[in-house]
C-alpha cells in the first residue's frame, strides 16, 4: 500500500527526522520509522495527515500516481486564487501581473 521510498524521500527533502514528521502529524514518536520500514501500515487518518504535512497527494504516497502534486477539488478555489480572480476582474492582466510581482518581491 504505502510507497515507503516516497515517504522517506519527501521527509528527507524537508530535512525532517522521522520523529519530526511524527510530531508534526500528531503521531507517536517512532511510528514514521515503522511506516518507512514496512513494519506497520498507516491508518487512513495517519496517511492523510502525512500527505498534508508533506504537501503531496495520498495517491502519490500509495503509488497510484507518479505526480506528487495534490489535485484541486472541483469548483473549490483557495484564498490566493480568489484574490487573483478578483484583481483580474477589476484590473485585468495588468493587475494580476502586479500582484505576481508583489508576491515575488516578498
Amino acid at each position: 500500500m504505502l510507497r515507503t521510498d516516497r515517504l522517506r524521500t519527501l521527509r528527507e527533502l524537508r530535512g525532517w527526522s522521522q520523529r519530526d514528521l511524527s510530531r508534526r502529524c500528531g503521531l507517536t514518536a517512532n511510528i514514521v520509522g515503522k511506516y518507512e520500514n514496512g513494519l506497520v501500515d498507516p491508518t487512513a487518518t495517519s496517511l492523510k495527515s502525512i500527505a498534508d504535512m508533506l504537501g503531496c497527494s495520498l495517491d502519490y504516497l500509495v503509488g497510484i500516481t507518479d505526480d506528487p502534486r495534490r489535485q484541486q477539488d472541483s469548483g473549490v478555489i483557495g484564498h490566493d486564487e480568489q484574490q487573483m480572480l478578483e484583481i483580474y476582474r477589476r484590473e485585468g492582466w495588468t493587475g494580476v501581473i502586479r500582484l505576481g510581482a508583489e508576491r515575488l518581491a516578498k
